[in-house]
Parts: structure tokens; sequence; C-alpha cells
């Protein structure tokens, strides 16, 4: 039971108790001095009665008088009875009145009944007593003096028990406010929420707590600021180029190694690498601070043109006149759109002092399984053929032959229309070796899509279908047919199953509803289903996003966001949606060991994680040196073929 409501029904209990006892004893009082005022008025009667009608006793034939005298007092009502008797006990004159009572309810009758005394006088003879005269007093007036007296009482100190609630409703609320709100402060820093208490209570001891508390909370978001402007330093020191504030060549091996080997993804797309042709004769003819200022020029022209363009991309510098842009997940249309916007905005800034032009670009494709040495040397070979060309960019010959839009529109319509999908597990386990859950990853035979048995052992490559989805506006029907068929085997599975979620699907609306109705009914089933979503949907997120998320959480349904890391603004984020894990980006695992920026990286992500309740899981683990060294910088989970490999999921 809450504390406001022990204080409050305790201190209601004390003013029921006062309340009861004051009625109580004010009655009762008035009820011993009505039978006194009774008692008293009925002796002062038979005496008073007793010597008027003394000289008539002797003769009988005086009776008359006696009971006209009598009469008179009888008849006002205020006595019960009177009796007359004479020395040998006889009854002479006797007059009694109804014992009803008007005005009065039964029940105060029988709850404080009055016994008025009987009042007997000695009637006397001269020396001699005639007789006795008794006199009892009419209880019907007293209780009607003693009802109006309750009732009077009984008003009074409801007025002011009423007004004892009202004020001790104002004192429970200004003990008891300030405590909750320390409380929901104190829940609040738990969840890495450093709020403020706003109102301040008058009291000063609460105003002292209050105070304090707030000073705790300042003082933890201070170090968790702190823990996380540790990390961005730790991130721009290794990553980031400290001349145009874009990512250097070192993260820009770590972000391309782990596309070209990330088997989750099969990411595929385009390099551009655009090399300032006039940045030595700049350097030389005008000095390094001009070559300086060219290259920050050129670096904010690519910067707004990727910003501008609703591609998933990044910019590096690579050296000193080289910048490479990779366009993961990109079509080869619109990655010569792109390019040819490139070119005119690089056009567009150029100057005198660029004899030789602003830049050249040369554009190589890469996809799953290449190599960095091949995809840059496909680069610099269309780089080679744009400096010599009109328009300053090429793009490489293709060696591999894709499908066309209008064949993959074909394959993934078939998808749909079978509505049913295959699965490999990989599990993610922790350093007991105890799984947490299994990410499963799609895959379709060529053989059920094409009716070929020669392809029974052929799988379509994914690094292609889904890019395709995408491009053709199929990735959210294609996220919905892979929830729908993972769901109908949740139930039959011993461990909890992962499954991706693209960008595209968790920015629409329609795809929220859907998944919502989806979900089992039953929270323990729910809790079986994690959804891993990317770090980019965070920074480009909305309100609608959290609470779809906030949704999913209430229906039991874990959340984890991965490749984490690659994007610090997305910390700001996790507050809100309180993922379960994070996982953090391959391209700061790999060779960890031996990376002792990456190591201080990942120590500070887990660190800012772990200060949040969040578990950290490390992928693409493939060798023990790597796993030991994840462990030692408590990374809670580990996924990779070191962990396990990716196994059938048919049962």
């Amino acid at each position: 039971m809450p504390l406001s409501r022990q204080l409050g029904l305790s201190l209601l209990a004390v003013l029921i108790l006062v309340f009861i006892g004051t009625l109580w004893i004010n009655a009762n009082n008035t009820r011993d001095f009505v039978d006194q005022q009774l008692a008293s008025h009925a002796q002062d009667t038979a005496t008073s009665l007793g010597l008027s009608i003394a000289p008539y006793m002797a003769n009988e034939e005086d009776l008359p008088v006696v009971d006209t005298m009598m009469n008179a007092i009888f008849d006002r009502g205020f006595y019960q009875s009177m009796v007359l008797k004479d020395a040998k006990q006889n009854v002479l004159l006797e007059k009694h009145n109804p014992n009803s009572v008007e005005g009065v309810p039964l029940w105060f009758l029988n709850l404080l009944p009055l016994t008025p005394p009987e009042s007997t006088t000695d009637v006397n003879d001269g020396w001699t007593i005639a007789g006795t005269l008794t006199v009892k007093s009419h209880p019907g007036f007293g209780y009607q003096q003693l009802w109006l007296n309750a009732t009077q009482a009984f008003w009074m100190i409801l007025a002011v028990f009423i007004v004892a609630l009202i004020l001790l409703y104002a004192l429970v609320r200004m003990i008891t406010t300030p405590l909750l709100a320390v409380v929901k402060q104190a829940d609040a820093i738990s969840k890495q929420q450093f709020e403020q208490i706003g109102v301040i209570p008058r009291t000063p001891e609460l105003k002292r707590i209050v105070v304090a508390v707030n000073r705790m909370s300042a003082q933890l978001a201070k170090l968790f600021n702190q823990l996380s402007n540790q990390a961005e330093r730790y991130r721009d020191f290794a990553y980031k180029d400290q001349l145009t504030g874009v990512a250097n060549r070192r993260a820009f091996e770590l972000a391309f190694e782990q596309l070209l080997a990330d088997s989750e993804q099969h990411a595929q797309g385009y390099l551009l690498l655009v090399r300032l042709t006039s940045l030595n004769e700049v350097n030389t003819n005008l000095g390094y601070q001009a070559g300086d200022e060219y290259v920050k020029l050129v670096a904010q022209e690519l910067q707004n043109v990727l910003t501008q363009a609703d591609l998933n991309g990044a910019l590096y510098r690579v050296s000193g006149a080289d910048f490479v842009v990779l366009l993961e997940d990109t079509a080869q249309q619109d990655c010569i759109a792109f390019t040819q916007n490139v070119i005119a905005q690089l056009n567009a800034i150029e100057k005198s002092e660029y004899r030789l032009g602003t830049a050249h670009v040369g554009v190589g494709s890469f996809s799953f399984g290449d190599t960095r040495t091949d995809v840059l040397e496909r680069a610099d070979n269309a780089l080679s053929g744009a400096s010599v060309a009109t328009d300053r960019w090429q793009l490489a010959q293709q060696k591999d032959q894709h499908h066309s839009n209008t064949e993959w529109r074909t394959q993934l319509n078939t998808i749909l229309q079978q509505n049913h999908a295959d699965f490999v597990a990989q599990p993610i386990k922790n350093r007991q070796g105890e799984t947490l859950y299994n990410e499963w990853f799609a895959r379709f035979s060529a053989a059920a899509l094409t009716g070929d048995d020669d392809e029974a052992q052929h799988y379509l490559p994914m690094g292609q279908l889904v890019p395709a989805s995408v491009r053709l506006n199929y990735a959210q029907k294609l996220d919905e047919l892979l929830i729908a068929s993972a769901l109908t085997r949740l139930s039959s599975h011993n461990h909890a199953i992962g499954l991706n979620v693209s960008r595209l699907s968790l920015s629409q609306t329609s795809f929220h509803q859907w998944l919502i109705k989806a979900l089992p009914q039953d929270n323990a089933a729910c809790a079986n289903l994690v959804l891993e979503i990317p770090e980019r949907a965070l920074v480009n997120g909305t309100e609608e996003l959290t609470h779809f998320i906030a949704q999913l959480k209430s229906k039991g349904v874990r959340i984890t966001v991965e490749r984490f890391g690659a994007q610090l603004a997305a910390i700001t984020h996790l507050r809100k949606i309180k993922p379960d894990y994070l996982k953090l980006d391959g391209r700061f695992v790999r060779n960890i060991h031996n990376e002792p920026d990456n190591q201080l990286f990942v120590q500070s992500l887990v660190n800012i994680a772990h200060g949040l309740n969040i578990q950290v899981i490390a992928e693409m683990v493939e060798d023990e040196a790597e796993a030991r060294c994840l462990l030692d910088l408590f990374v809670d989970h580990l996924q990779g073929y070191h962990i396990g490999m990716p196994t059938d999921t048919k049962v």
C-alpha cells in the first residue's frame, strides 16, 4: 500500500474516532444532565404540591380540591405520573400521561435511554403523616432537548471533521507529493533520464531531500554527458579527418572491409573515387593554406550533395587529394545521377587557379565477396579514364552479369506469391556459452522459383535481392513475408529468434499497423521474438517510430539496435526507445585485439550501454583472440563463425 494511502487512512481513522468519541461524550453528558434536571424537577414539584395539598388531606370531602390542584400542575404535560396515597398506602388519586415521545427517532431512544426517578414527599397533617405524594417527570421533553442538542452537536462536529479532512488531504499531499516526485526521479535516473523536480516544497526537511536528489541527478547527467563526449572524442581522434571533419582513411578501411565481408547484409553498391586534380599545383603556387581551403571547399560540396541525395552513402578522405564516397544498396542509374550532380557542383566552384579542374571522379561497383584492393583498382582505372574524359567522370565496366529490374521484379513477385521463406540460424551466446537468441537469415531456393531441379542447391543472391527490393519498392512486402514466415515457426524452436527489419519498412505507418496485428496475442510468445533495427533508423527516426517500438516492447518483443557505433548521434535516441541490446558494428570488431583505438572506442560504447541497462552484442567474431578481447572489454554476448555456424532451421 502506498505511503500516502497508509498515512491518509491512519489519520482518517484517528479523525473518525475523535468524531465519534466527541459526539458520544457530548450526547452522554447531555443525557446525564437531563436526567438530573428531570429528577430535580420532579422533587421540587412533589415538595411544593405536597405542601399545598396538606391542609386538605384530613377531610375526604376536600379531595376534589386536591384533585383540582394536582390537575392544574399535571395538565401542563411535564409529568409522566402523579400518585397520592394515604397513610395506609391506599391510592387516593392517580394520574398518568402516555409514554410516547414525538419528533425523536426510536433508535435514538434505544441508544440513549432516559430514566427519570420517582420523587416522593410526605404530606403532613399537623404532626402526623396523612399520606405520600409521588411525582415522576415525563422524559419526552428531555428526549426532545437531548435530540436537539445531539443534532446540533453532530452538524457542528461534522463541519469540523470535514475541515479536518481537507487539512488532512493537504497535509498528506504536502508530504507525499515531493516523496513521489523523488521516487519518480530515482526511477528515471535508473533509466538514464536525468530529470529535475521543478516544484520545490517549502517544508525544510522535504526541501532538503528534493534539492539533494536534484543535485544528484544533475551530477549523474553531467557524468553521462562526459562519458558520451569522451566516446565522441575517441571516435573523432581515431576516425575523423582533422582538416575537413569527414571520416578518414582508417574509418574507410574498417567500414569497407566490414561491408564486403558482411554475410548478413550481402551489401552491394558503388565506390566513387574523387581526386582533387589541381591540389598539388595550388600547394606549390599558392601555399598550403590555399590548398587546405581548396580541400575543405570540395569536402563541403560533397557533403552537401550527399545530404541532398536520398541515398545510403558515406564520405571519406583517404589521402591528401582523394575522397571516397561509398553508396550502399544503390542502383546504377541512381549512382550515375549522383555522380553527375557531384561533377556539376564541383564545376560550379571551379576557380582560375584550378587549372587542371576542380576534381575528377572514377566510379567502380562492389558487392559482397569482393576485396578492397580489387574495388579500388577498378575505381582507379575509371579515374584514369575520367582524367581525359570531357565529363570528368567515368564508370568502370561491369564484369558481373546482374539481373535487370524487370527480371528482379518477376523474381520478387514469384517470392511474394509463394508466400514462404527458408531460413538459416546463427546463435548469439554469452561468455558461459548460453544462447541468448538465434538470428535468422532468409534465403530463397532458385529451384523453388524456377522449377529447375538442377538448381536445388542454389539460392538467390541476397546481396542483389535485398537492394533490388529497395529499388523496386518491395522492401516492406519482403519484410512482411519474412516476419510472417518466421512467426509461424516461433513456437517450434527452443530459443528466441532474431529478425532484421529494414529502415524503409520502419519508416512506414502501414508496416507498424501490420506488425502489431500480426504478432501473437500471448506476450509470452512475443518474448521469443527479437527485432533487429538498424542504427540509422534511430538517427532519422520520428516520434512515430518511438511510439511503435514502445508498442512492440509492451507486447514483450525485444529490440536490438544493430550496426551500432557508426553514427554516435544515435546515442541520444537510446533513452527514448530503451532497446534491450546493442549490436556493435562489425568494423570495430574485426581484428580488435590488434587495434588499441578500436578497443578504447568499443569500451566507451559498452560503458554507455551498460549505464543505460542495455546489453552489448559483438557480431562477426571470427577467432578466439577477438572473442577474448571483447569479453575483456565486458561485451555481454558474441556472434560470428567462431561462436556458431549458421544452421538450417527446418524442423
